[in-house]
């Protein structure tokens, strides 16, 4: 049934990208956006783009909203799959209610989704009332790690201890960095683009160069913790290339590198031909806006690997793997 992996996909996505939107403000915007005007850019540049404003108004409001409504209505799928899955019935419009009763109330997967959406519906209620960041931020990292007890790691914890659980959380919170921070960087990128505005060009540069010094430290810890998920769910290096899990893994694994190789390509080639055009004082102002373009270009090449390395762990989820 593609129902299942489409569905767990897609919600693990809204996932990453609710807990990158706020990683990416925090950690990434905040800190330039607090420098001083002697930096070179002045509050005017960048006012509209930081303000988080509540009750969904503004950029990063209406990316919230596009996150948290997909992160809910994913979730009322996912857990309707599964039951229609377990009761074997044709479609889920078949499945009765004594069998949702069950789900919910009788297994794991039906009290770890409970506590998820409720934490889902209070972060939804935060974020419409304009509560502290802070908070927002906290609970929407805390609703992406629990997606690691759903998952394969979860169901190791009875033999395995919490190690695969632990790196499964790490591995979940790193994603929201990168690559989930890609997309709130792309829209930052392309509103500037659009916007025409070469008075605050030193302003995306130095969030450019943060953004691509946190991303070497998250590449780290991803592929840290994504040896230690292998090792504990796969088991061997021969059951990458006999099974169905494995072979899917590789399949990532391969996305990845393809990610890693754009990133690359953005750090050492794009990034500083941005940097340049912004420091040299002799060039037209409209300089900046060709390496801007094709950072745009690589990093939307970039996000529709991403997309793709979720589309893939949406069937992994789904795929017995060779230890279990």
């Amino acid at each position: 049934m593609l129902w299942l992996p489409l569905a767990r996909a897609i919600h693990i996505a809204a996932s990453i990208l609710l807990a990158a939107i706020f990683a990416f403000r925090l950690v990434v915007l905040a800190p330039v956006v607090s420098r001083p005007a002697s930096a070179g850019y002045g509050a005017t540049g960048y006012d509209r783009v930081d303000r988080f404003q509540p009750r969904f108004k503004g950029i990063w409001g209406h990316l919230a909203l596009v996150a948290w409504s997909t992160m809910v209505v994913s979730a009322v799928v996912w857990f309707w799959v599964v039951a229609a899955t377990i009761s074997g019935a044709a479609t889920m419009l078949a499945v009765d209610g004594e069998t949702l009763q069950t789900v919910l109330l009788q297994t794991q997967f039906g009290h770890l989704w409970a506590g998820r959406l409720a934490c889902c519906l209070i972060l939804g209620i935060l974020l419409f009332s304009g509560s502290h960041e802070l908070i927002i931020a906290f609970l929407s990292f805390a609703v992406l790690a629990s997606l690691a007890g759903s998952g394969h790691s979860g169901a190791l914890v009875a033999n395995a201890g919490l190690l695969p659980l632990a790196g499964d959380i790490a591995h979940l919170i790193a994603a929201a960095f990168w690559p989930g921070g890609l997309v709130p960087l792309l829209v930052l990128l392309v509103g500037q683009y659009r916007s025409g505005d070469q008075s605050n060009r030193m302003f995306l540069t130095d969030v450019v160069r943060r953004f691509s010094g946190l991303s070497l430290v998250i590449v780290a810890l991803l592929v840290a913790t994504g040896l230690l998920n292998t090792y504990f769910i796969v088991g061997s290096l021969g059951a990458l290339f006999t099974t169905d899990y494995g072979r899917l893994l590789l399949f990532k694994i391969a996305l990845f590198f393809l990610m890693l190789a754009l990133g690359a390509l953005n750090l050492f080639v794009l990034k500083p031909r941005l940097c340049h055009a912004a420091m040299d004082e002799t060039q037209a102002a409209g300089a900046v806006m060709m390496p801007m373009q094709s950072l745009i270009r690589s990093v939307a090449c970039e996000t529709l690997l991403a997309t793709g390395v979720v589309w893939v762990i949406g069937f992994l989820g789904a795929t017995p793997p060779p230890m279990h």
